[in-house]
This record gives C-alpha cells, structure tokens and sequence, in this order.
C-alpha cells in the first residue's frame, strides 16, 4: 500500500519527529510505501533513508501555514496514497497520531480567544479530526489529553486509542552511569566529579519552562546547568540568555544544542529538571527516570506519573509555585536522596510496555489501512496487520469503555499501561 505520512515541520531532537520517522520505518518494515509529507524540513534534519516530500506554501502565520499544509496535502497525498496519516492536526485524514492539546478545551476556558482567527482556524481543524461523525482514527498518548477531546467534542470512542509510553529502547542506558561513560563525559564538558549538573531539555523554552529553571539556578551558586537541545544563539533561546546574564548566571549555563548522545548527557547530569507549563507526554522524563537520573518535572506533564510511581524525584502540583520548585531541588542537592531516587528509576525501567508505544501505533495504523482496503489481503490469507508472534502489542486491549462510562473511568484512573 501506498501510505502518505504528514507533518507540518521536520527538525532533528524533536519528539514528535522522532515518533513520525520510527513509526514510518514500522510501517515500512510491513512491505508499505510510506512517503512523509512536510512543509518544512530543516536543513540537518536526518531523513534515514525514508522518502520525504515538501509543501511548502510560505504562509507568514503559524496557523494560516499549518491550513494551507493541510489543504495542500490533502489534494497530494489523497489522491495518490491509499491511506493518509497526520502527526499534526490536518484535513481529511484517517489515522492521526495527536501529540498537542486540545483546542477547543482551551477556548471552552477561555472564551474570548475564539475572537482571534489564529484560535478559530486551529479549532477548525482540530474538529475536522474529532468532531462526532467524523471517520478519523485518533492516536492519544495520555489520558488528561484524551479525555480532553473527549469532553470537547463528544468523539465516539471506538475512534480513540491510547498509547502506551513511547520509550525508544535504545536511549534506556541505566549502565552508562557505572561504566567509565558519565566520567568521560562529565570530562568532556570540562566537569569535576563533585561538580552538581543539571541538565533541562526542550527547542520551546516557555512551554518546557526553562525560564523557571534559569530563575532557580541563581538561587544555587554550586550548580551548573547543561541546556540540551538549543543553542544561545537560537531565535528561541534568546530571551533565556538575557535572563540569564541579567540574573548573572550565564557562566554557568552549558548550551549543548541537538543532541543523539542524550543517554550520555544524563549520565553526565545529577539532575533532571522539566518545570513544564505544558507536555501531553515529556518523553525526556520517562528516559531520565529508566536511565537512574532524578527528575522533578511539573503535573503539567503526562508523564510525570512514572516520576511518582518509580519513586525516582518529585513532582511539583498545578498551580506551579516557583519556591516550591526550589524547594523540591534544595532536596536534590543530598546526595543519598538523589542515590534513592536513581537505584528506584533504574528498577522501573525493567518494567515490560515502556516502550511498546510505537510498535502500538504502527498496528493502529496497519489495522485502518486494513479496514479501509480489505481487499487488498492475498490470496494467502496474509493481512496488513502482523499476527501471532509477530504481534509485539494487542490493540484490542486498548479499546476504551463505553462511552457512558468514559468520563468516571478516567477520573478514576485508568491504567497507563492501555485501556482495558
């Protein structure tokens, strides 16, 4: 089959990219001619040997250009692909892996937002996915999203799926903090052994909060901090480097831009902060608790659920209170606490279905692709969808309740693991 893969920007060290590229090489590895449709694509991002095709429509606005993509892969890829994807909100789609928040949630709270059209379009859009009747396959990866869209717009629920976590297998490297790996590196980047590093990720320094860790680093004079992920000179970090010489603790800033040695640079660290505003999963988190690095993340994440239940940080409640963050790494600085916190993350992470995320999604879209041309099975019986011991994931097992039961279920708890 021909699938069409589509996604509004390709840049490396983002998350969403990450899963778009893995995914397609899944759905590939079926024997699929997957194409990966973009309207950007940076100039290092690495393609790995899957097809990309650009749209660009030079849209001056985030969401005039986020439409016109949809519109223009929709006319594309619709009529040359026998099943469309999206990894961003688009139009016509049949499979959408969603990683943002709901829209329309957003504006349920905060009305006078729907006078704006930037508001109105993604709405619009976002409806065209979720609205009730709609046919679009929807690929959630927490709950507090999910029962967002459900809540917003009524989506029948045999149309959502939620994903286990998305762990790639190859950033879990618990041994590197005990095998000559964090000392070479903590060399590298000209550290003492006693040195206390902190490390915060993201390419968003507002939405991950990185604003708040710069403000708590100069409450902590001992601390050097390793900003992976951006440079200084970035559009985007550059209101966090003023705050920083401003505050006068750029001398002990580190900006490490994108980065694929990030198992390294945990080990490297001490510490991981992730003081998000927002995060439908925060990935990084999930790789710094299997990799024996304390965390401590905000609520605001979806996975800051696997900080609690691995015991291996803190977790700062909503509202965010910055003295209370501080609060939470003045903790931090013992050195027994953060030994506690590593041994109980290093033993989560050999916990089964940290990382089956992927493999699930790919399923979810080989089994739509499959509903939608089931005459496309061979003579031999032999379906899109792998079976007996190539199944790696049961989808079956994450079909949500009923619909008259969504609500109180969820807030009741459901498993992270999938919905049963």
């Amino acid at each position: 089959m021909r699938i069409a893969f589509g996604i509004v920007n390709l840049f490396p060290g983002g998350g969403l990219q990450r899963d778009c590229l893995e995914i397609a090489k899944l759905v590939g590895s079926r024997g699929h001619d997957v194409t990966i449709y973009a309207e950007n694509v940076s100039s290092d991002f690495k393609m790995d040997g899957l097809s990309v095709v650009m749209l660009p429509n030079g849209r001056r606005t985030n969401h005039r250009k986020q439409l016109q993509f949809a519109i223009d892969f929709r006319r594309e890829a619709g009529a040359q692909c026998d099943l469309v994807v999206g990894f961003d909100k688009l139009l016509g789609l049949d499979v959408l892996y969603c990683a943002d928040p709901s829209m329309q949630s957003r504006l349920g709270r905060e009305p006078y937002l729907k006078l704006l059209p930037r508001y109105r379009t993604y709405a619009g859009i976002e409806q065209d996915c979720f609205g009730a009747s709609r046919s679009t396959t929807t690929i959630l990866l927490s709950q507090s999203q999910l029962l967002d869209y459900w809540e917003s717009w009524g989506t029948e629920s045999q149309r959502m799926y939620l994903l286990p976590p998305t762990l790639s297998a190859s950033r879990r490297r618990p041994e590197y903090r005990s095998n000559g790996a964090r000392q070479t590196m903590r060399d590298a980047l000209d550290f003492a052994d006693d040195t206390w590093v902190w490390l915060t990720t993201g390419v968003q320094p507002k939405t991950k909060g990185t604003d708040r860790v710069v403000a708590a680093l100069a409450q902590f004079p001992d601390a050097q901090l390793l900003i992976a992920g951006m440079h200084e000179t970035d559009k985007p970090a550059r209101k966090l480097a003023a705050l920083a010489r401003r505050l006068g603790v750029a001398s002990r800033v580190t900006w490490l831009g994108h980065r694929e040695d990030m198992a390294e640079i945990m080990a490297a660290s001490d510490l991981l902060l992730h003081p998000s505003r927002y995060d439908t999963t925060g990935t990084v988190i999930l790789e710094a608790v299997v990799n024996g690095l304390p965390t401590i993340a905000t609520a605001a994440c979806g996975y800051a659920s696997h900080v609690t239940a691995a015991q291996a940080g803190m977790v700062i409640p909503e509202p965010f209170n910055q003295q209370l963050f501080e609060a939470a790494i003045g903790a931090a600085r013992e050195p027994a606490v953060r030994a506690a916190w590593s041994a109980a993350g290093r033993a989560y992470g050999q916990r089964a279905g940290l990382s089956e995320g992927r493999w699930c999604a790919a399923q979810i879209i080989l089994a739509a692709a499959q509903d939608k041309h089931p005459e496309l099975v061979d003579a031999a019986g032999i379906g899109l969808v792998p079976t007996g011991d190539e199944l790696q994931f049961d989808i079956s097992t994450l079909q949500p309740a009923q619909d008259s039961d969504w609500a109180d279920y969820f807030r009741a708890g459901a498993s992270p693991d999938g919905l049963r």
